[in-house]
């Protein structure tokens, strides 16, 4: 009987509808997830801590002196060929480094100048989407550089103008114009505060397009690399290097010795004579003809270069001018040898004509 009972209840078991006890679940899983996506992601307020703070401030003085030091290989440069230049133009050439360095770094990929990325920030716009930040930046960069150029350049123009001691219409331009510095100081004092307090918006140009300096990588948030501090440390040094080992190069002196070194191992007399200056007259300055004959696309007459007050080379006799055959030797040293016959020339003395008896 007991047989019976049980395989009656097997058979009534088998008979129900069967269900996977998993099923209520995802169920109950799917219709939450549907919820839950239907609703709008809440935007929490971004925790700035004071490190972050420091690190943005930090970036905008090493921008500044990476300007400076960019600048000063160009005020070296041209010292010796007008000096003050850079002074005269000095807007022009910080617009031109600024704008530069704002292509390489925040035009391209990295979103970042080479401070900002120093210090491990990005920017990014507003909303967790970043949408419309390119153009953002195209404006940061068009009104920061170039709208400051204008604004600097037509204010040091009405300066000069004496727009500020004349009357009428344009001692109130020139009053307009001094309030609207004041403001846009008064501006930034005012950003400068709500800064330290949030940390949010550095300038209020940022603040204006909605553009929020991050941390690139949020693990490194606290590290910094000196890696791009490092090249610009060797980059330094070694253009100091190269700016005192030029001048104790001699460029005419070392192309002499050089070209004789090298006309000696094949052979060859120890300097190269041209036909044409060995031809010409003894009243004529060798070396000015040469010179004017590399610069002028005719031939050059010979007479028109004369000897001026001559002076003859000790070892072959042939004079030239006394400013010319000066040079020449002072420039090359030992190496300087006479155009017309190509014999060194150890020194230079008056010219005395010969007397005929």
């Amino acid at each position: 009987m007991a047989g019976d009972n049980s395989r009656q209840q097997q058979q009534q078991h088998s008979m129900l509808p069967q269900t996977d006890p998993q099923q209520p679940w995802q169920q109950a899983w799917l219709g939450t997830e549907a919820r839950l996506q239907a609703r709008s992601p809440v935007a929490l307020p971004p925790v700035v801590s004071r490190n972050a703070r420091v690190n943005k401030l930090d970036a905008d003085l090493l921008d500044v002196e990476l300007t400076d030091m960019l600048r000063e290989p160009l005020v070296k440069a041209t010292s010796l060929l007008q000096p003050g230049i850079i002074d005269t133009y000095r807007l022009e050439v910080d617009t031109m480094i600024r704008a530069l360095l704002f292509v390489l770094s925040v035009g391209s990929h990295r979103r970042a100048t080479y401070g900002q990325a120093l210090q491990n920030l990005t920017y990014r716009g507003p909303g967790l989407q970043s949408r419309g930040l390119g153009w953002r930046l195209h404006v940061l960069g068009l009104v920061s550089i170039g709208g400051g150029y204008a604004w600097g350049r037509m204010a040091q123009w009405m300066s000069f103008a004496g727009w500020a001691d004349a009357g009428g219409v344009r001692r109130r331009v020139w009053r307009v114009v001094r309030g609207l510095e004041r403001l846009a100081r008064l501006a930034s004092l005012a950003n400068l505060l709500v800064f330290f307090a949030s940390g949010q918006y550095r300038s209020v140009l940022e603040r204006l397009l909605g553009l929020r300096l991050v941390s690139a990588r949020a693990q490194l948030a606290q590290s910094v690399s000196f890696e791009f501090l490092n090249r610009q440390l060797v980059w330094h040094a070694f253009t100091e290097f190269v700016m005192f080992f030029l001048p104790l190069v001699n460029p005419a002196r070392t192309r002499a010795w050089v070209a004789r070194r090298a006309r000696s191992m094949l052979g060859l007399p120890p300097a190269s004579v041209d036909p044409a200056v060995a031809a010409l007259p003894e009243s004529v300055c060798a070396i000015c003809y040469a010179d004017a004959t590399k610069e002028a696309d005719t031939p050059v007459d010979p007479g028109s270069c004369p000897c001026v007050n001559a002076y003859a080379a000790v070892g072959c006799g042939h004079r030239f001018c006394y400013v010319c055959i000066k040079t020449r030797s002072v420039a090359e040293g030992d190496e300087c040898t006479c155009p017309r016959c190509g014999v060194r020339v150890v020194d230079v003395c008056k010219y005395a004509p010969r007397r005929e008896p």
